[in-house]
């Protein structure tokens, strides 16, 4: 496998951080509020957990228009009481060097079953009572996202970090 199509390099968790996000807060726009803060321009979610009274979720499907590809769903969209049971994520910069976070999660809703998905970042997966967050900071590789042509989404790719 060439380098393009397994991209990595060596890194090292260079600072960890605790954060709590307060009723009504998006999450996406929370944790790239708590990585500019702190400085941290490419990570991963630790852990997050918590309780949201909104959310966007979109699963992939076959693209019935070209075989062999995938696109998104609709998002499913949840309101009401959800438990945010998990969530896992990466923390890159896009090709334009804006903070991009990539979010994954488990939710449920009162019935309890549960939902998994890519959480879309439309501004409305909004806290109900907390989250709670641990983000892990990376020096020495970082995640860039940009438009992946084989693909047809936009996906992070690893590199070493620049000086």
């Amino acid at each position: 496998m060439s380098a393009e199509r397994v991209s990595s390099a060596p890194g090292t968790i260079s600072a960890t951080v605790l954060g709590r996000i307060a009723p009504g807060e998006d999450l996406f726009a929370a944790v790239r509020e708590i990585c500019t803060r702190h400085g941290i321009r490419s990570g991963h979610i630790a852990t997050m957990i918590g309780s949201l009274r909104s959310a966007d979720v979109v699963c992939v499907t076959p693209d019935p228009e070209t075989p062999g590809r995938a696109v998104y769903l609709e998002p499913l969209r949840m309101e009401g009481c959800i438990e945010l049971i998990t969530v896992a994520g990466i923390i890159g910069e896009d090709d334009r060097g804006e903070l991009s976070v990539h979010l994954h999660g488990v939710l449920a809703g009162s019935d309890m079953k549960p939902v998994a998905g890519h959480l879309a970042d439309r501004g409305e997966n909004r806290v109900l009572a907390t989250a709670e967050v641990v983000i892990n900071g990376f020096s020495g590789a970082e995640f860039v996202r940009s438009f992946d042509e084989e693909t047809g989404f936009v996906l992070f790719k690893v590199r070493p970090a620049g000086p």
